[in-house]
Protein backbone atom coordinates (compact mmCIF):
# COMPACT_ATOMS: atom_id res chain seq x y z
CA UNK A 1 0.00 0.00 0.00
CA UNK A 2 2.59 2.24 0.61
CA UNK A 3 3.75 2.72 -3.32
CA UNK A 4 -0.27 3.88 -3.63
CA UNK A 5 -0.46 5.97 -0.40
CA UNK A 6 2.91 8.60 -0.93
CA UNK A 7 0.91 10.89 -4.39
CA UNK A 8 -2.37 11.06 -2.23
CA UNK A 9 -0.58 11.78 0.99
CA UNK A 10 2.05 14.15 -0.30
CA UNK A 11 -1.33 16.39 -2.16
CA UNK A 12 -3.68 15.41 1.11
CA UNK A 13 -1.01 16.96 3.17
CA UNK A 14 0.55 20.15 0.75
CA UNK A 15 -3.15 21.29 0.18
CA UNK A 16 -4.07 21.48 3.94
CA UNK A 17 -1.15 23.82 4.27
CA UNK A 18 -1.90 25.75 1.76
CA UNK A 19 -5.46 26.09 1.83
CA UNK A 20 -6.11 26.52 5.55
CA UNK A 21 -3.30 28.70 6.03
CA UNK A 22 -4.00 29.97 9.45
CA UNK A 23 -2.36 27.32 11.74
CA UNK A 24 0.74 28.36 13.47
CA UNK A 25 2.07 25.12 14.06
CA UNK A 26 2.10 21.52 12.62
CA UNK A 27 0.14 20.23 16.37
CA UNK A 28 -2.59 22.83 15.45
CA UNK A 29 -3.39 21.75 12.13
CA UNK A 30 -6.82 20.53 12.01
CA UNK A 31 -9.74 19.34 9.42
CA UNK A 32 -13.21 18.50 9.69
CA UNK A 33 -15.84 17.39 6.86
CA UNK A 34 -17.31 20.75 6.77
CA UNK A 35 -14.81 22.78 7.01
CA UNK A 36 -12.62 21.13 3.90
CA UNK A 37 -16.35 20.83 2.06
CA UNK A 38 -17.04 24.45 2.68
CA UNK A 39 -16.78 25.57 -0.88
CA UNK A 40 -17.01 22.65 -2.67
CA UNK A 41 -17.05 19.03 -2.07
CA UNK A 42 -14.87 15.76 -3.75
CA UNK A 43 -11.78 17.51 -4.07
CA UNK A 44 -8.53 16.40 -2.85
CA UNK A 45 -8.68 16.30 0.77
CA UNK A 46 -12.37 15.12 1.05
CA UNK A 47 -11.59 12.33 -1.69
CA UNK A 48 -8.23 11.21 0.22
CA UNK A 49 -10.20 11.18 4.13
CA UNK A 50 -13.23 9.42 2.21
CA UNK A 51 -11.13 6.55 0.92
CA UNK A 52 -8.31 6.50 3.76
CA UNK A 53 -10.75 6.79 6.98
CA UNK A 54 -11.28 3.71 8.56
CA UNK A 55 -8.50 1.86 7.14
CA UNK A 56 -5.55 0.63 9.69
CA UNK A 57 -1.94 2.07 10.11
CA UNK A 58 0.55 2.17 7.49
CA UNK A 59 4.34 1.92 7.90
CA UNK A 60 5.83 4.16 4.99
CA UNK A 61 9.48 3.62 3.93
CA UNK A 62 12.16 5.54 2.11
CA UNK A 63 15.85 5.19 1.07
CA UNK A 64 18.06 8.01 2.07
CA UNK A 65 20.92 7.88 -0.14
CA UNK A 66 22.73 10.12 1.34
CA UNK A 67 22.46 8.40 4.88
CA UNK A 68 22.66 5.03 3.12
CA UNK A 69 19.60 3.84 5.25
CA UNK A 70 16.09 3.70 4.72
CA UNK A 71 13.77 5.43 7.03
CA UNK A 72 10.25 4.26 8.48
CA UNK A 73 7.51 6.14 9.40
CA UNK A 74 3.58 5.89 10.75
CA UNK A 75 0.89 6.67 9.05
CA UNK A 76 -2.27 6.33 10.89
CA UNK A 77 -5.89 7.41 9.36
CA UNK A 78 -8.62 8.84 11.46
CA UNK A 79 -11.49 6.22 12.56
CA UNK A 80 -13.63 8.38 10.88
CA UNK A 81 -14.45 11.44 8.69
CA UNK A 82 -17.16 13.19 9.68
CA UNK A 83 -17.86 16.75 11.58
CA UNK A 84 -15.27 15.32 13.72
CA UNK A 85 -11.52 17.24 14.16
CA UNK A 86 -9.15 15.41 12.50
CA UNK A 87 -5.77 16.59 13.96
CA UNK A 88 -2.78 16.05 11.22
CA UNK A 89 -0.79 15.40 14.33
CA UNK A 90 -2.59 12.65 14.99
CA UNK A 91 -1.86 11.23 11.05
CA UNK A 92 1.93 11.77 10.83
CA UNK A 93 4.36 13.24 13.32
CA UNK A 94 5.70 16.87 12.01
CA UNK A 95 8.98 15.58 11.58
CA UNK A 96 8.08 12.67 9.45
CA UNK A 97 5.38 14.95 7.72
CA UNK A 98 8.43 17.79 7.00
CA UNK A 99 10.69 14.97 5.60
CA UNK A 100 8.28 13.10 3.82
CA UNK A 101 6.80 16.28 1.67
CA UNK A 102 10.72 17.37 0.97
CA UNK A 103 11.57 13.62 -0.28
CA UNK A 104 8.51 13.76 -2.04
CA UNK A 105 9.20 17.51 -3.38
CA UNK A 106 13.03 16.10 -4.65
CA UNK A 107 11.46 13.26 -6.39
CA UNK A 108 8.90 15.30 -8.73
CA UNK A 109 11.63 17.93 -9.27
CA UNK A 110 14.28 14.76 -10.18
CA UNK A 111 11.92 14.34 -12.65
CA UNK A 112 10.94 17.81 -14.13
CA UNK A 113 14.58 19.45 -14.17
CA UNK A 114 17.62 18.23 -16.23
CA UNK A 115 21.01 18.44 -14.95
CA UNK A 116 22.76 21.49 -15.74
CA UNK A 117 26.48 20.01 -14.90
CA UNK A 118 28.77 20.18 -12.32
CA UNK A 119 29.77 23.43 -13.62
CA UNK A 120 26.12 25.40 -12.20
Amino acid sequence: MESEIGGPLFKFVRNILAHFPVFETWDEVWVSKELVNWQKEGLTIDRFLKKYAGHGEVKYRFWEEDKKRMTYMNIRFPEEYGNNKIHLKDMIEEKDGVKFSLIMMRQILNTQVESVGENA
